[in-house]
């Protein structure tokens, strides 16, 4: 296991709280869309998709290679 200095454990934190807040305000953003009537558009797996306040979904567009994700996330404000 490798060794994390404390200034690598305060990115760590910093990063997952960044995250956390991210994950929370896009949720609420979609429920506010939703209970205003309003679509909203995701990607689902390999697919961009439109979601419907009624529960319908339209796919918009296949993506061919979907985005990677990185192992290490850095935020700076």
């Amino acid at each position: 296991m490798p060794l994390i200095n404390k200034r690598q454990r305060n990115e760590i934190r910093q990063c997952k709280a960044i995250a956390r807040v991210a994950r929370t305000a896009s949720s609420n953003a979609r429920k506010n869309a939703f209970s205003h009537g309003r679509s909203v558009t995701v990607q689902q797996g390999e697919a961009i998709v439109k979601m419907h306040p009624d529960g319908r979904t339209d796919i918009i567009r296949k993506i061919e290679k979907s985005s990677v994700i990185p192992e290490k996330r850095r935020y700076y404000l």
